[in-house]
C-alpha cells in the first residue's frame, strides 16, 4: 500500500512538472487589428500575436470572447484541431506552400526567400505570380498585407498601441 501510494506522489509531481514545461514562454505578445479572410474563415476584429522559441500563435477576440485561435508549432492548429504545417497551408491558403510560410508573416520577414521584392520608404512588398498563386505582400512598421488575388485570401495585421 505504501509502494503504491509513493508511487501515485511520484506519478503526480512528474505529470505536473511535465504540464507546466510544455506551456511556451511568451517573448512577444502585441495587440493586432486582425483580418483574415480565407474560403473557411472570414474575421476582422481586434486580438493579439503572440510568439514563444518555436511557437507562434494568433488569438481573435469577438465580443470578449475568444473567435479564433492560431498554434503554430511543429504542428499547425486553427482552434484545438492540429495538423501537419503542409496540410495546414492546403486548407488555409488554399495551396501547400512552404510549411514556414505563416510565420514569416508573423515575423514580417520575406516570403519565398525575397523573390521580386522591392523595398519601400517604410518596409518592403513583394509581387509573387505562378499558376497557382498571385500574391501581393507589403509589409511596413505597423501593418502586414498578404493578399493571394487568386484563392482569395486576405491577412491584414494592423499593429495597435499598446
Amino acid at each position: 500500500m505504501r509502494v503504491i501510494k509513493t508511487s501515485f506522489i511520484v506519478l503526480f509531481i512528474l505529470v505536473f512538472w511535465t504540464g507546466c514545461s510544455l506551456k511556451h514562454q511568451i517573448i512577444f505578445s502585441a495587440p493586432y487589428k486582425i483580418v483574415i479572410k480565407t474560403q473557411n474563415i472570414a474575421i476582422a476584429d481586434s486580438g493579439f500575436i503572440k510568439k514563444a522559441d518555436g511557437y507562434k500563435s494568433i488569438e481573435i477576440f469577438t465580443a470578449g470572447a475568444l473567435a479564433l485561435h492560431v498554434e503554430l508549432g511543429n504542428d499547425a492548429c486553427v482552434n484545438g484541431h492540429c495538423t501537419d504545417r503542409i496540410d495546414f497551408n492546403k486548407r488555409f491558403f488554399g495551396y501547400k506552400h512552404y510549411a514556414g510560410l505563416l510565420d514569416d508573416i508573423l515575423d514580417k520577414k520575406e516570403i519565398y526567400n525575397g523573390i521580386d521584392k522591392v523595398d519601400t520608404k517604410d518596409g518592403f512588398a513583394q509581387r509573387i505570380k505562378t499558376k497557382r498563386y498571385d500574391i501581393i505582400y507589403k509589409v511596413t512598421d505597423k501593418t502586414v498585407y498578404f493578399k493571394d488575388k487568386q484563392n482569395h485570401i486576405l491577412i491584414k495585421l494592423t499593429r495597435l498601441q499598446g
